[in-house]
């Protein structure tokens, strides 16, 4: 098992550092506003839908309220970080074998120059294979999903976001996908902190939705919302999205949608004082879907 301090000991090994080319918050010293970069991910059917085009026709977008200017949307075709992060609780509806075997299916469909780490959570996030894009490696980590304790959700996703993608600042792709109910006992990083998190470092989340362990149960506000509703809330409010554990190819569509539907649309935003905008994000067609985080937040 891992404290903090370890985890972050650990990452080191795994994580290249250097400049990034765009602002994040949009905002940098003396309130000189920059111009803002936006992942926008556009879902189709399956892997083997056609390419999209996108431009700053296709989309409608409102930051705090009002609407903005789309200088650019480009397809960002780079190789993406990403990081399974599943739920290792001993009352987890799921065998061990599975996960392992979830694991795998993400393995064989990662693209070239993708790499991935495996990280198993309960009280503690647990790094179950570093970084890498090494099969062999990964297959070898995926084994060691075992069953323990309780799960601390929250503080896996803020531990994995803070030091992982957080200090990874040449990675425009940055992908958690999680396996779990979306139950979390004991965090003591709060729910609106670890989405406000993932959305200040530009993290989507991807999930697969395990049967809820606790069947809706009624849950106290200060614990945060119902696993349901958690995990809806965290991959919608990411520009990410659920797949069921039984969903056929959800690993390659997961993929797919990273290395080919992911596109970056640059913007200035209007001046604001608030350290949460909200986002929309309007398709022109009606029969295109495009996806992106709910909340442009400002990190300090």
């Amino acid at each position: 098992m891992l404290n903090r301090r370890m985890f972050i000991r650990q990452l080191a090994l795994g994580l290249a550092c250097g400049g990034r080319v765009a602002a994040q918050s949009g905002r940098v010293g003396d309130g000189q506003v920059l111009q803002t970069r936006l992942t926008v991910i556009v879902q189709v059917p399956g892997p083997d839908a056609p390419p999209v085009r996108l431009t700053p026709a296709d989309m409608t977008l409102y930051d705090a309220g009002t609407e903005q200017v789309i200088e650019s949307v480009e397809p960002d075709l780079s190789p993406a970080t990403f990081v399974f992060l599943a739920d290792n609780s001993a009352t987890l509806p799921v065998e061990v074998s599975d996960v392992e075997q979830l694991a795998r299916s993400l393995i064989r469909e990662l693209f070239t120059g993708d790499r991935l780490m495996l990280v198993g959570y309960a009280k503690e996030p647990e790094i179950l294979c570093e970084l890498t894009n090494d099969a062999a490696q990964l297959v070898a980590g995926a084994k060691l999903f075992r069953k323990r304790s309780v799960p601390r959700l929250y503080d896996a996703l803020l531990a994995v976001t803070e030091d992982v993608f957080r200090p990874a600042t040449t990675v425009s792709k940055r992908v958690i996908v999680l396996l779990s109910d979306g139950y979390d006992e004991g965090s003591q990083t709060t729910f609106e902190r670890a989405l406000a998190a993932l959305q200040s470092a530009d993290v989507v989340l991807y999930a697969w939705q395990v049967p809820d362990r606790t069947y809706g149960a009624p849950r106290p506000r200060r614990l945060g919302p119902k696993p349901v509703e958690a995990l809806a809330r965290l991959t919608e409010e990411t520009g990410g999205r659920l797949f069921r554990l039984d969903e056929p190819q959800a690993a390659a569509i997961l993929t797919d949608e990273v290395r080919r539907r992911w596109f970056t649309a640059r913007y200035v935003p209007q001046p604001t004082v608030a350290l949460a905008r909200r986002l929309l994000l309007v398709a022109s067609d009606p029969q295109l879907t495009l996806r992106t985080k709910k909340s442009q937040v400002i990190y300090r």
